[in-house]
């Protein structure tokens, strides 16, 4: 039996499938990139896990994600329909998984916090630059009345 422990980002949202006999099934891919001779590599490894496990992993995982997961491998050979060579899949069956950290800008945790409009300072940094630009000794009441006409 082979075992394979696999940290990559999932490469599609996954997807919770019904079996005609009852249960479920979800399948899904893991990718990585690697250089070698400088040039990137892109590794995929494809793994499946059914039932209370699936529907677990679909709940807790979106597109993009950090993922560890574990497993051992199943290989499948078959014959498509109008041909006749041999084709063999090998997939992992899923025994574990950990979600690791969402990714950025697509709603998930990792979502960067919303910035101010460029054009406005916040609040608070803008009242202390007109308490700065306000002459020693001007009244607040002229400066409140100036403002409406949108003049400091």
């Amino acid at each position: 039996m082979i075992l394979i422990t696999v940290s990559a980002r999932l490469a599609f949202q996954p997807e919770l499938k019904l079996l005609p006999g009852g249960g479920s099934v979800c399948e899904f891919r893991l990718l990585d990139t690697r250089f070698a001779k400088g040039e990137e590599h892109v590794e995929a490894v494809t793994f499946f896990c059914y039932d209370a496990l699936a529907e677990e992993f679909c709940e807790k995982c979106e597109k993009g994600q950090l993922i560890e997961a574990g497993g051992h491998q199943e290989t499948q050979r078959y014959i498509p329909n109008g041909s006749q060579e041999e084709r063999t899949v090998v997939k992992y069956r899923m025994a574990w998984f950990k979600p690791g950290p969402r990714p950025r800008g697509q709603g998930g945790d990792a979502k960067a916090p919303p910035q101010p409009q460029r054009n406005e300072a916040p609040a608070s940094r803008r009242a202390q630059q007109q308490e700065r630009s306000r002459p020693s000794g001007a009244s607040t009441q002229r400066r409140d009345e100036s403002s409406k006409d949108g003049f400091f």
